[in-house]
């Protein structure tokens, strides 16, 4: 009879326990998630044409880069006797980036220096490229 009566105590002090853990707060008092966005300013459309540089960009080991904009925003970028159609790709660090889908080819531009990618390669074409 001893141990009919203690499971009935044990499961009784688990029901109580367990009501004692519910909760009255209402779910309409909760803080809703902040939207991170918003904090850390992030723009949906690319706009890195306001900060474009071009010109003809002199990299290491004797690697030239020539990039042009026209009145439309369309970029151009010129490697190897080539020409490249470049599209603007938004960044959170504020460093210009255009990129070519179809060649892989990716100009990165910031305050020191430039330098051109092949992310199909995964390997840079030049470095430390400036405008004389």
């Amino acid at each position: 009879m001893i141990v009919f009566n203690t499971r009935i105590a044990s499961a009784l002090t688990l029901t109580t326990l367990l009501a004692a853990c519910g909760s009255n707060v209402p779910l309409a008092e909760t803080k809703p998630q902040p939207d991170l966005s918003n904090v850390l300013n992030l723009s949906p459309k690319p706009t890195p044409t306001a900060s474009l540089l071009t010109g003809n960009f002199y990299c290491e080991l004797g690697n030239r880069v020539d990039l042009a904009s026209d009145s439309n925003g369309d970029v151009k970028l010129t490697w190897k006797g080539r020409v490249y159609s470049m599209t603007a790709v938004s960044t959170t660090t504020g460093a210009v980036r255009l990129e070519d889908q179809a060649s892989g080819l990716v100009w990165i531009q910031i305050p020191a220096k430039s330098m051109l990618l092949n992310s199909q390669l995964g390997r840079q074409l030049a470095n430390e490229c400036r405008l004389p």
